[in-house]
């Protein structure tokens, strides 16, 4: 078996992988990222057309990194020649008695992010798509958006090979069979090559357990479904009429997000919430159990779509870990390898940036954003 010798390796080429490519590239870094299927595949976190995006976070530490993601992202935007970001407003809501918007209104103000605040009556007058009830709390800021998933992961290979040349290697459909840390220097094994690194990131999502056995780090796997409805009357649901939504309930399971119809696939509403799955052996079939759920939901807050045909359907895995945390830290003892996973469900926003930070950490050792958060904490004794 071949050995190749190589400054930094990354294992997977998902969101996270792939701007840690790019931002290595940038930096005129040797690299390697290896991906066990086809580049863009849908068997994983990081496919389809969009994902929200927002400044709207309940949780401030997060909210207080978005300014620099949204700047990450203009930066990729720009030096591509092309547009990844589509502003169409985001409406955040939640019924009473549940402090979310309350924390998400804290937020946009300590951001000095513009924002309106009012009751689901106020909202659904100036919205009229929504029927959202009168005494639900609502945030609407105007900056939400979209961001083109596939599309922005795939620019990141190709910016990576075009800014790296020569020392950009992509390795798709290259399933790692083991991650040997026995020497000095992590060792990548393949069926066709074997890979010795001086850095190596482990962004494999779903699979990061798998790969790295001793991580200490407890996650799950769960699966996720996506509707797209096409409505009787559309225009409602277009770009600039309809904005990306987010409804957090009382409950873990009581969330649910949407967007409008982009590109033309039809309005996007699901669950945030799914079964714990084995990533290889989930099934691609939505079932009708969840259809009713989501159509249950949206027949109280948007009624217009409770009916409508669904068009097409989608799964995904979010890998969860505690808290709906993100964790991105150094394995113990091993300052060599990073692991960039997982993001609980709701890190494609932060992508581009936290391939800059893992860029980063590969070749600095440490980073001047605040990622404390997202590193390994031992549990109290």
């Amino acid at each position: 078996m071949d050995t190749l010798k190589i400054k930094h390796a990354i294992i997977g080429a998902g969101a996270m992988g792939a701007a840690a490519a790019y931002h290595l590239a940038r930096r005129g870094e040797p690299l390697a990222i290896i991906e066990r299927f086809e580049l863009g595949h849908a068997r994983g976190s990081s496919h389809g057309a969009a994902r929200i995006t927002r400044h709207s976070y309940a949780d401030p530490r997060y909210a207080r990194l978005m300014p620099s993601a949204f700047q990450a992202w203009r930066e990729l935007e720009a030096e591509a020649g092309t547009s990844l970001y589509l502003r169409t407003g985001g409406v955040s809501f939640s019924p009473p008695g549940v402090d979310y918007v309350e924390k998400v209104a804290a937020s946009l103000e300590e951001l000095g992010v513009p924002s309106w605040r009012g009751s689901g009556r106020d909202f659904s007058v100036l919205h009229p798509a929504f029927a959202i009830p009168d005494r639900y709390d609502v945030v609407f800021e105007p900056d939400a958006g979209i961001l083109a998933t596939a599309r922005a992961v795939a620019i990141q290979i190709e910016m990576a090979r075009r800014v790296g040349g020569d020392r950009t290697l992509v390795l798709d459909r290259t399933p790692v069979r083991a991650i040997d840390l026995g020497g000095d220097r992590p060792v990548i094994v393949t069926d066709s090559i074997r890979i010795v690194a001086d850095r190596l990131i482990v962004a494999a999502g779903a699979w990061v357990g798998r790969l790295l056995p001793d991580w200490p780090v407890p996650v799950r796997v769960t699966r996720q479904q996506v509707l797209y409805f096409r409505p009787a009357n559309p225009a409602p649901f277009q770009i600039g009429q309809f904005p990306v939504f987010i409804y957090k309930g009382a409950d873990e399971d009581d969330a649910f997000y949407g967007m409008p119809d982009f590109p033309g696939l039809g309005v996007k509403a699901a669950r945030h919430a799914g079964p714990e799955v084995d990533p290889d052996a989930h099934s691609p079939t939505v079932e009708e159990s969840y259809r009713s759920i989501v159509r249950d939901f949206l027949r109280v807050h948007i009624p217009a779509l409770a009916d409508a045909a669904i068009g097409m359907t989608e799964v995904c895995l979010y890998t969860v870990a505690p808290n709906d945390d993100f964790a991105i830290d150094f394995l113990p003892a091993r300052p060599d390898v990073m692991v960039a996973s997982p993001c609980s469900g709701h890190g494609f926003k932060f992508s581009c940036l936290i391939g800059r930070i893992l860029a980063d950490l590969a070749t600095l050792g440490t980073t001047d954003l605040p990622i404390d958060h997202w590193r390994y904490r031992p549990p109290a004794t």
